[in-house]
C-alpha cells in the first residue's frame, strides 16, 4: 500500500474487505486473501481490527452510523412531515444504493456477527425504522397519508431500497439520486401518470 495517513490505509482495507466479503460471502473470504489483495503481510492488518469478525462488524457499523447521523439530522430538521419524508427517502436510496458492497453485507452477512455485535447493529436497524414511522405518523396526523399501519409501509420502504443490491448497478443509466428520485416518486404517488 502506498503511503497514506492511518485512515486513508483503514478506509483502503474496509473498502477492500467490504468488496471481497460481499463478492465472495463473508465466510469465503480469509485474511490471508485480503492480505494478498492489498498487497501486505497478514500480520500488518491487525493494525486496523482486531479479528475478521471485528472487521466485519466495524465495516457494517461505520456505514450505519454515517448513516443515522445524516437521517437524525433530516428528522431534526424543522421542516414540514413530506419534506421531511423526501429527503430520507432520497437520501437513504440514493446512500446505499451508492455503496452496494455494504449493503450486500448489512442484507446477508448480519447473522455470521456473535450477539452483542449483532445486537448494536439491530439497535441501529430499529432506530432508522423508528425515525420513518415517526415521519409517517406526523403524516397521518396531519391528513396525508392513509390509515396504513406505519411499520408497515416503513418495511415495505426499506424492502423497496435493500433490494436494489440485486439488480441495480452504479455503472447503469440510473445514477444513485436519480434512483432515490424514483423511489420517492413511486412510494409516494405511483408510476400512473395523474389524468
Amino acid at each position: 500500500m502506498k503511503r497514506h495517513s492511518f485512515h486513508q490505509r483503514k478506509k483502503i482495507v474496509y473498502d477492500t474487505a467490504a468488496h471481497l466479503f460481499a463478492k465472495r460471502g463473508y465466510s469465503g473470504t480469509s485474511i490471508r486473501e485480503l492480505a494478498q489483495a492489498l498487497k501486505l503481510q497478514k500480520s500488518s492488518l491487525y493494525h486496523y481490527f482486531k479479528s475478521k469478525e471485528d472487521l466485519l462488524f466495524k465495516i457494517m457499523d461505520d456505514s450505519m452510523t454515517v448513516a443515522l447521523q445524516k437521517i437524525d439530522s433530516l428528522y431534526a430538521y424543522d421542516a414540514p412531515p413530506l419534506e421531511k419524508l423526501r429527503d430520507f427517502m432520497h437520501f437513504y436510496a440514493s446512500f446505499y444504493a451508492g455503496d452496494r458492497d455494504r449493503l450486500i453485507l448489512l442484507v446477508n452477512e448480519l447473522d455470521q456477527l456473535s450477539p452483542v455485535y449483532r445486537d448494536r447493529l439491530i439497535e441501529k436497524e430499529r432506530h432508522y425504522v423508528e425515525v420513518l414511522k415517526g415521519i409517517l405518523t406526523e403524516l397521518q396526523q396531519q391528513g396525508f397519508m392513509k390509515s396504513i399501519p406505519t411499520a408497515v409501509a416503513s418495511f415495505a420502504f426499506f424492502g423497496m431500497v435493500h433490494f436494489t443490491y440485486k439488480w441495480y448497478r452504479q455503472d447503469g443509466q440510473v445514477t444513485p439520486d436519480q434512483l432515490g428520485d424514483f423511489f420517492w416518486d413511486i412510494f409516494t404517488t405511483g408510476i400512473f401518470e395523474q389524468k
